[in-house]
This record gives C-alpha cells, structure tokens and sequence, in this order.
C-alpha cells in the first residue's frame, strides 16, 4: 500500500477496527504511515508503528489521513490556519430526524442564507466558517460554486487550497471543500456535509472546477 500522513492532532490506534475497541496508543499529526491492510468496511487500516519506542499493531480511522506527498513543495508548505480549523471539526455531523446539530447551525451562520436546519446543503457553509475562524472572509453565501471567482485561481492545488467541484450536470450545483491530498485519478478533500458530516472523502479529478487561495 502507499503511505499515508496523519492530518489529526492525535489518532488513536486501536486493537480491533471499531470506536469502541481497545485503545493501544496514539499517532501524533504528520507521523507516516504504511498501512498493511484494510478492515473489510474499507474505513479503517492495519498499521504497525513505534509507540514511544514500543512496537505497537492495530487500526486506525482512515478519514483522519491523506497521502503523504513527497514533493519539496508539500514537504516545506505549512498548513493553514482554515484547515487547521477544519480538521478541529471531523466528526461533526447532522442528527437524524428531527433534530439539528447546534455546530451546522454555528456554519450556516457565516453565509446570508442563515440556514436553521442541518440538513439544508451546508459545504459552502462549512468553508466559510473555517475562513472566518482565520480571519479571512469567504464569499458569504450558502452555494458551493460561489467560490469559483473567490480569491485567487490556483494553476495546480496547493495544502488546504479550496477546491471547487461540478455535481451533476446542473451548472448550478457544486461542492466545495479544503484540498489535502490526491491519488492518481482522484483527490482527498476534508469538507463539510460529505456523507452528512464533516470528513474527508476522495472525489474524481474529473470533477475540479478550480482551486482557490485567498487573495
């Protein structure tokens, strides 16, 4: 398997693929990993690992890595004070039914729409409350493609740049999240409302509209 970086603060390593496992230990953000093998719902990695100089083996989450790029310009870029805020989030996610999950409620209010329901499309949400967290104002509304003329255009994506993407053949809809790796036929984005919650997921490079960075 490739390698794989850790974008957590801390991700637990734990005897068995599930949440309520034994916890063995944890991985420190940017530790690389090469995973051995891979649970049979795809969401967790086998890796072997030294543990303050003990050789420890068991799961971790896979939403909580990216590819480890080896390139100098992803070796020496720092990451973002937006993904950093990003990354605070993963895990948030909607309530089922008729509830709403106070923290989506928290991102719909950094765009005009103002959103009082969790299940209203709330990605676009998402990267402008991260961008406010650093102080930088996004594009203040509630629709993904508006970032496609936010900003800067990138020439090739960058760490925590934001990527801009088509959904469908509406012109209309679109998905916005925070760049933070890629394969060879798809990108890593770590974004708001991906399978109602915040996380990262890999999406076709088919789909790219752009990628931004703050002017």
């Amino acid at each position: 398997m490739s390698k794989f970086r850790v974008i957590a603060s801390s991700l637990r390593v734990r005897k068995e693929p599930n949440t309520a496992s034994q916890i063995l230990g944890t991985l420190s953000r940017d530790v690389v990993v090469e995973p051995l093998d891979l649970s049979a719902d795809e969401k967790w990695f086998f890796v072997q690992t030294d543990l303050t100089g003990n050789r420890v083996e068991g799961w971790i989450f896979k939403d909580f890595l990216v590819p480890d790029d080896p390139s100098p310009q992803a070796a020496t870029s720092a990451t973002p004070e937006w993904l950093e805020a990003a990354v605070r989030e993963i895990g948030v996610e909607e309530v089922p039914g008729p509830g709403d999950n106070p923290r989506i409620l928290e991102y719909h209010q950094t765009t005009t729409l103002r959103a009082t329901d969790d299940s209203v499309a709330w990605c676009s949400s998402f990267v402008n409350w991260c961008m406010k967290q650093a102080g930088i104002e996004g594009t203040k509304s509630a629709a993904a493609r508006s970032w496609q003329n936010w900003g800067k255009k990138l020439d090739s994506p960058r760490n925590g740049c934001v990527a801009v993407l088509r959904r469908g053949t509406n012109p209309t809809n679109g998905h916005v999240a925070f760049y933070v790796g890629e394969g060879s036929s798809t990108i890593r984005l770590l974004g708001g409302n991906q399978s109602d919650q915040v996380k990262v997921s890999a999406f076709p490079k088919t789909m790219v509209l752009s990628y931004r960075w703050p002017s």
